[in-house]
């Protein structure tokens, strides 16, 4: 019966063990996805101050080149660089953006793992400690739990046996 009882503690323990498991790769998941958008947001600064020093450069160079400024296909050209400058800075904070929900995701499975695994140590711990009942009950009432019904009592199918096994179980009768 001794191995009954560890074997309930040992489903509590696992259990619980899986739930903080969860939890902590929850809150590492979490850590991830705000470096993430951390790193996004730095990427993004970089790409709009590589564009302002390429936008720059580019109207530098078309004033050198005899361009009247800010007409025609010069214009065309800066408002393109600026459109593909304000895409690329857009496209690195979106990439960002689902690389921390990625992880949010991943912690939040991973919480639902340790909540699953911890229900499941519940009620593994209640079946053994149900499992000790009903062999205890067995055994006070001469009874084997040998017969391989799992620890439920059927021995001359009468119900006024089972009864009267856990009345002596729960009543002490």
């Amino acid at each position: 019966m001794v191995d009954k009882a560890v074997a309930a503690v040992g489903s509590l323990v696992s259990g619980a063990a899986s739930y903080e498991a969860g939890k902590y790769n929850k809150r590492v998941a979490e850590q991830n996805a705000i470096s993430s958008l951390r790193e996004g947001a730095a990427e993004e600064a970089r790409i709009r101050e590589v564009a302002r020093a390429q936008i720059g450069e580019q109207v530098a160079a078309q004033g050198a080149s005899g361009f009247q400024m800010g007409t025609g296909s010069a214009l065309d050209a800066l408002s393109e660089s600026q459109i593909n400058a304000t895409l690329d800075a857009l496209n690195a904070r979106r990439e960002a953006a689902s690389r921390a929900q990625g992880y949010r995701v991943q912690g939040a499975q991973a919480m639902s793992a340790g909540k699953n695994a911890y229900t499941a140590g519940m009620f593994q711990a209640a079946s053994t400690v149900l499992d000790y009942k009903a062999d205890w009950a067995q055994a006070s009432s001469g009874r084997s739990s040998s017969s391989g019904s799992g620890g439920i009592v059927t021995t001359g199918g009468s119900r006024d046996a089972v009864s009267r096994a856990f009345a002596k179980v729960n009543y002490g009768g």
